[in-house]
């Protein structure tokens, strides 16, 4: 595990700093996940409601990645990524949830959740999932790159 967790920190050296909007209630572990994030090399943002995300979405436009906790007081974090999905965000999402249902595992896949992730969480397969998913989202931007310039 710790050598897994070497190769993660050492790559993520090498690419983009991705800039990561974690929302959770639960302060402590909101800078739990900030603080793991920002050790391997990512841009954490911590946010404490779903209602804070939406009265601050200008400041949230270079997010690439967002981290939600299921269950929030006002808004779930699903009812969250939906809002964003409808006003143009489309990058990589990942859910945590102490509970899982079928239904709430079929809107995940509806809404482009990469991963639903059973709290407690662990750490080394939090980044593993997330350095996955940026290495695919980074593939598929350098697809789309190389498509439209071999049209010109």
């Amino acid at each position: 595990m710790a050598r897994s967790l070497l190769l993660l920190t050492l790559r993520n050296t090498t690419m983009t700093t991705y800039r990561i909007l974690i929302v959770d209630d639960d302060s402590g572990a909101r800078e739990c996940y900030g603080k793991l994030f920002r050790r391997h090399g990512y841009n954490p943002c911590l946010a404490p409601s779903g209602a804070w995300v939406e009265e601050n979405r200008e400041l949230l436009r270079d997010v690439e990645l967002i981290l939600l906790d299921y269950r929030m007081p006002g808004m779930t974090g699903l009812e969250l990524l939906g809002r964003l999905r409808k006003n143009g965000f489309r990058g990589l999402a990942f859910l945590i949830s102490a509970h899982v249902s079928e239904e709430m595992s079929a809107e995940a896949g509806r809404l482009g959740i990469c991963r639903i992730f059973h709290k407690p969480v662990e750490s080394a397969a939090l980044l593993q999932s997330v350095a996955e998913a940026v290495t695919h989202f980074e593939r598929e931007a350098e697809r789309a790159d190389f498509d439209s310039t071999a049209l010109i």
